[in-house]
């Protein structure tokens, strides 16, 4: 439902409300129980249109990126439903995702730009965990120490506002964030916390391209060039034009071949965690339930509540 057909669905059921209540004030030819009934249903089939797209982007947005790599394709799409959304609060949510798909596009500029016009008011404050914990990423991959010293320190704020069950969920974005900020003080402590974060195998590519990634740094930092090249030929190989890939080439040193790194095709099921890059994303727009350290099951969160 685009926005048109949204204002035209709202205005629709406004009028038909207001006709059906005068009209049954004179006539009383319905209990005011059936007309409250008929109210709250249209009601509840308007909201059903709004979040069950919401729904559906959300799931097919992560598997474009994480086990597809089509960023281009998700960045196609997150400017569609952005440019369509029904509601402002809408439109907010779909930005968060349009600024992910920059940064997946190595767009980083673009991406830190878009989190920077998302009205705050207007998401759940977890969703602030996402801006500021992406914002972060960007800012780091762009160089930019203020926006990132400031994206992490507005990350550690809203910790305190969210809810107690999700303080993993942010805990997670906010202890990788600071392993990175702290890699060249610290090597062994980054590669403990991107090891703890990514080096499971969940099936998805993007998490194996991130992990490799993440590592080449360490080994940068440390002086290892061999070991460094060979976890950015597995990313080369492997991402497709995902920005790990795009950044790789860049710290390549061509001390192995590329083509020997080629993963094998994934063995297994895909995992129920939908995960979109550093180190998880959530699956739908609406609600989330965080377990252990990791996000082991995602659901759905109001975009209309307020915490």
């Amino acid at each position: 439902m685009n926005r048109k057909q949204y204002l035209i669905t709202l205005i629709s059921f406004g009028v038909v409300s207001v006709a059906l209540i005068v009209t049954n004030s004179f006539f009383e030819y319905l209990s005011w129980f059936i007309v409250v009934l008929i109210i709250s249903a249209g009601y509840f089939y308007i909201r059903y249109k709004i979040t069950g797209p919401l729904q559906m982007f959300a799931t097919r947005f992560n598997m474009m990126v994480d086990y597809d790599l089509d960023v281009e394709g998700a960045l196609k799409m997150a400017k569609e439903n952005f440019d369509n959304a029904p509601t402002n609060a809408v439109k907010s949510l779909f930005m968060i995702y349009l600024g992910m798909a920059y940064y997946y596009n190595t767009r980083y500029r673009d991406a830190i730009n878009t989190f920077n016009q998302i009205d705050l008011n207007k998401v759940n404050p977890l969703y602030h965990v996402l801006i500021f914990a992406f914002s972060a990423y960007a800012a780091y991959e762009e160089g930019d120490d203020e926006i990132f010293n400031l994206s992490l320190g507005r990350m550690e704020e809203v910790k305190n506002r969210i809810n107690k069950r999700y303080l993993a969920f942010a805990s997670n974005y906010y202890d990788i964030l600071s392993a990175m900020k702290n890699l060249e003080l610290d090597p062994e402590n980054y590669r403990e916390v991107i090891e703890r974060n990514f080096s499971r195998e969940d099936g998805y590519i993007s998490t194996r391209l991130v992990y490799n990634y993440r590592m080449a740094l360490y080994y940068k930092t440390v002086g290892n060039t061999d070991e460094m090249d060979k976890c950015l030929a597995k990313v080369i190989a492997n991402g497709k034009n995902h920005h790990t890939a795009i950044q790789a080439k860049t710290l390549f040193q061509n001390t192995c071949n590329v083509e020997d790194f080629v993963f094998d095709n994934p063995s297994g099921k895909v995992s129920d965690v939908e995960i979109v890059e550093e180190p998880k994303q959530l699956e739908h727009l609406e609600e989330v339930e965080i377990v252990e350290e990791e996000v082991k099951k995602i659901e759905s969160i109001d975009p209309e509540e307020k915490e």
